[in-house]
């Protein structure tokens, strides 16, 4: 009885001793699990900023602004890399670390500062990352950091072209780009309650539990709150356990003592079988739920490679079922292995496992499939020899490739070779010999008054206009040469073999009169144009790279007479692109470098007989000619697209003049004609007053008749909107323009300038008096106030003021002065 009572209680012991085990793995391998979420959590994280990093930092625009320059407005203004990167992705620290190792730009906290990142962060971590950026060759790459107590994941790229061909590369160091996400406790419980963590945060201790890794300032650790599964079924089974062992020791003496011994073990016996039994069939339930749960599906086959079991997934993955397979070869499945087996045979060494990469074969649906075979020989259930593998369908990875692969030669939207192909076409072309009787013609061809369809009609439009434009690009050129997609409205012909000049010519008209017939687009019809530039080989240039930069010159020469036109390079016409670029680029430069200047001219009040207000006239302090005055380079910055950045510096640049030196005065603005064609001028107005703090009321703009006459609907909204905001208008060179005068009840002016050319001859010739007073005559009838320009007589003041004008400016009244000069004039003029 004794031994027996013993060998139940080491039985019991045992049991409890195998709880406490299973409970301590159960909370092992939860902390394991989560160990392995924060793992993988980490990782996504560090792929995800990666990704950015790669995104922002490898892109041409970036490498021009931020590598060669830094460009806040294209930066911040732009958001190109402004505070997105903080409010989307959390990102408390964007930087970019020029060549020299000084920052040129910080966002924290997704604002515009100018703080260090090593004064942020410390100076080792950027030496650090440099070297590692060094021995990555520059790639995008992550890590881990302490930072003032706590954890931050922190990204760097060098900043590059990205392969952008139209971007110039600079010699020398790189400039760097870095992300840096801090994992703050609020972050930290985030991921936390994304993962179901509870209590995620950060520890300094090193040892016990936790998750465990490594930062470029020594070891870090997360603690959290353990689920303890294994406390929770302590907490059930434990007494159960307890009670059990009572009951049992109860029955067992009970038993003993009736002489019951064998029966009870008969019993225990069979309870332990039907365990077993259970526990085989959930053995075998868990590995047939797995293998029809993971993508591959299961084969096994006889000695002679014929299918005699299929997992689940076969027909899921191939269509097929299962029992029309079953006792076929594997051989009659793919469609490029009839010698399967005897490779299996030949193998090195024989009957290792075999893989198969890329094995076709056809899915039930009559596709072409692909997928990696594994299989190895086994001892199958029935005791007899065969084989057991796995097939992974890699399909669409086989796909992906192909797709790739098109697109590294073709443009995707027009099915034409892109600019990849096309170079090496031209090359292989070139590399033939030339002769001057049938020359080589490279044809580069820009889309006149695409834009607008695009803005119109949308971007799908677009694409369908473009598809069309590379049909009848070919329908043209047809077999003799090749047309390319360069990007955009951009295409390129190569065609070889042209008899003359006059052939070429020829196809150039055809090409532009099949550009010129309508495109249906919604229902209706746009008209487009093209504008082309040809370059010869030889007679321009033998190799590829001059030869498309000569058709790119005369096509900024076919663009700029007239559009929808061609023209042939010629030698002189780099010289006065080059010139004309240069002047461009200084431009751009005297807008961002501090190079322009305002002047102020004074406007005298006839009624009160004093200054009340001064027009800012821009002027460009040029490093080779001097002062260059407003119609020297406001032509150019039309055409290129510099007059919006210009107006808005002259904005600021006067409000912020007249907010802070000339109390009382209001300031007036020339804009452009072609600027009220932006929708977005009035927030940009807005901009300049909320930034200076000037009242709306205190600032006027000037704009010329002719502003009227190109889209005047698009015209008179922007006018009302920028009206809106207390601005008041004046017709600048009133008298000078072509607009109707019904303009003047059309649009929202306040006042008119009667332009100077009617006032030089005012006080000599009766007929230009009789012009003026008419013209004073038409702005009273309007209601609109009268300023005269050019006044430079005493004479031509008093006759003015007979004539019952408003105002007075000219040179008699003040030349255009610096800021302080005119402060000075103004005090001086009020006083009296």
């Amino acid at each position: 009885m004794i031994l027996m009572l013993t060998l139940l209680g080491i039985t019991f012991f045992a049991a409890l001793s195998a709880l406490l085990g299973v409970a301590s793995d159960l909370n092992q391998k939860a902390d394991q699990r989560t160990a392995l979420l924060l793992d993988k959590a980490f990782a996504s994280r560090e792929e995800s900023m990666r990704f950015h990093l790669s995104d922002n930092a490898e892109w041409g625009e970036a490498y021009d602004n931020l590598h060669r320059r830094i460009n806040l407005d294209w930066a911040w203004q732009n958001q190109n890399l402004g505070d997105g990167l903080y409010k989307t992705f959390g990102y408390e620290g964007v930087f970019v670390i020029r060549p020299d190792g000084q920052t040129g730009y910080s966002v924290i906290n997704g604002l515009l500062q100018r703080q260090s990142f090593q004064a942020w962060l410390g100076s080792d971590t950027l030496l650090r990352l440099k070297a590692l950026l060094q021995q990555n060759e520059g790639k995008a790459l992550t890590r881990f950091v302490l930072s003032d107590g706590q954890i931050a994941l922190v990204g760097a790229s060098w900043i590059t072209t990205g392969g952008d061909q139209s971007v110039r590369r600079v010699e020398g160091a790189h400039s760097v780009m870095i992300f840096v996400d801090r994992l703050t406790p609020a972050k930290l419980a985030r991921a936390g309650a994304e993962y179901g963590i509870k209590h995620l945060s950060y520890s300094a201790a090193q040892k016990g539990v936790g998750y465990h890794f490594t930062t470029m300032k020594g070891a870090a650790t997360l603690r959290w709150q353990s689920d303890n599964p294994g406390g929770a079924l302590l907490t059930w089974l434990l007494p159960l356990l307890v009670l059990l062992m009572c009951a049992t020791f109860f029955t067992a003496f009970m038993l003993m003592r009736n002489a019951l011994r064998k029966a009870r073990h008969s019993d225990v016996s069979t309870f332990l079988l039907e365990q077993s039994q259970q526990a085989l069939t959930a053995s075998e339930q868990r590995f047939r739920d797995v293998a029809e749960s993971i993508t591959d599906w299961i084969w096994e086959a006889d000695s002679r490679l014929r299918f005699t079991w299929l997992s689940g997934r076969f027909p899921a993955v191939t269509g097929y079922l299962s029992r029309d397979w079953l006792h076929r070869p594997l051989s009659e499945f793919l469609l490029d292995d009839a010698d399967l087996r005897q490779r299996l045979v030949q193998g090195d060494p024989p009957g290792e496992p075999l893989t198969l990469s890329r094995c076709r074969y056809r899915s039930a649906q009559q596709h072409i499939r692909f997928c990696n075979l594994t299989l190895r020989p086994v001892m199958l259930a029935s005791g007899v020899a065969g084989y057991r593998g796995t097939a992974t369908d890699v399909t669409l990875e086989v796909e992906a490739e192909a797709r790739v692969k098109y697109l590294s030669q073709f443009d995707e939207l027009t099915g034409l070779p892109n600019r990849t192909q096309m170079k090496a076409c031209l090359t292989g072309k070139l590399s033939a010999t030339l002769h001057d009787d049938r020359p080589l013609a490279v044809i580069m061809i820009d889309l006149d008054k695409f834009k607008p369809v695009n803005d119109l009609y949308g971007h799908a439009a677009g694409d369908s206009v473009l598809h069309e434009v590379s049909a009848r690009f070919n329908a043209c050129l047809k077999e003799a040469g090749m047309t390319a997609r360069l990007g955009g409205d951009e295409f390129i012909m190569i065609v070889s073999d042209i008899p003359s000049r006059e052939a070429i010519g020829e196809l150039c008209s055809r090409i532009i009169a099949e550009i010129n017939l309508p495109f249906a687009i919604n229902g209706g019809e746009v008209f487009i144009g093209a504008s082309l530039g040809i370059a010869l080989a030889p007679q321009d240039a033998d190799n590829a790279g001059d030869l498309l930069r000569y058709a790119d010159i005369a096509l900024y020469k076919a663009k700029n007479s007239g559009r929808n036109n061609w023209v042939f390079f010629q030698r002189d016409m780099g010289e006065k692109i080059v010139q004309r670029r240069e002047m461009e680029r200084e431009l751009r430069e005297a807008i961002q470098g501090g190079q322009l200047q305002l002047a102020w001219q004074p406007r005298f009040d006839v009624r009160t007989a004093r200054v009340t207000a001064v027009e800012a006239l821009v002027r460009w302090q040029h490093a080779q000619h001097g002062i260059l005055m407003p119609d020297q380079f406001i032509p150019l910055a039309e055409e290129t697209g510099l007059i919006s950045a210009l107006s808005d510096w002259v904005l600021l640049q006067a409000c912020s003049d007249a907010r802070r030196e000339l109390s009382g005065l209001s300031v007036s603005v020339n804009l452009s004609a072609a600027e009220f064609r932006d929708k977005g001028l009035p927030k940009r107005i807005r901009a300049a007053l909320d930034a200076s703090g000037l009242p709306g009321n205190r600032l006027e703009i000037e704009v010329t008749e002719n502003a009227m006459l190109q889209d005047p609907e698009t015209t008179l909204e922007v006018m009302a909107a920028i009206k809106a905001l207390g601005v008041t208008f004046l017709i600048d060179d009133f008298g000078t323009g072509y607009a109707s005068l019904s303009y003047l009840h059309t649009f929202p002016f306040n006042g008119i300038k009667i332009d100077k050319s009617f006032i030089f001859p005012l006080d000599g010739s009766p007929q230009a008096h009789q012009i003026v007073e008419n013209m004073v005559g038409l702005g009273k009838a309007y209601s609109l106030s009268i300023t005269a320009e050019g006044v430079e007589t005493a004479r031509q003041m008093e006759l003015l003021q007979q004539l019952e004008c408003d105002a007075l400016q000219g040179y008699y009244i003040g030349k255009p002065q610096p800021l302080a000069q005119i402060v000075e004039s103004y005090c001086t003029l009020s006083s009296c």
